[in-house]
């Protein structure tokens, strides 16, 4: 699971929203309700797209399918980016931890293919590590 997530302060993403092909995840606008239960408001204009639905134990699939879906929706996405001068975006990667008695280090490799689409989108990338334990 892999998601492109794309944060203004100023701006909108719902009219984007309305005529991308794209697929978006979700749309929220600043003060506008994030969970049907109706206690987390959003502090921001974001928008969310689908990237991968690899599992959070499958970084390399994850990676791959990044690297797809910039390539696949790179020229809508320059444009959505290039047209709003604060948005701040970034590709979240849910990772689950491999940590435990017997291993101490967890490293997971961005290949510069990905590094290079991201960086020409202005993209950041996150990792984002479980405790795998804890979803138990």
């Amino acid at each position: 699971m892999c998601f492109l997530k794309i944060h203004s302060n100023n701006h909108t993403f719902k009219t984007f929203c309305e005529t991308t092909k794209v697929p978006v995840y979700s749309v929220f606008d600043k003060d506008e309700y994030r969970n049907k239960s109706k206690t987390r408001k959003s502090d921001s204009f974001v928008v969310s797209f689908d990237v991968s639905d690899a599992e959070w134990d499958d970084f390399p699939a994850q990676v791959n399918d990044a690297i797809q879906f910039l390539t696949a929706n790179f020229s809508e996405l320059d444009k959505l980016i290039g047209e709003i001068p604060d948005a701040e975006g970034y590709l979240d990667f849910p990772l689950y931890s491999r940590l435990n008695e017997e291993v101490v280090n967890q490293n997971d490799h961005i290949p510069k293919d990905l590094i290079r689409l991201a960086g020409k989108l202005s993209l950041g990338i996150e990792m984002a590590i479980y405790s795998q334990e804890a979803f138990e």
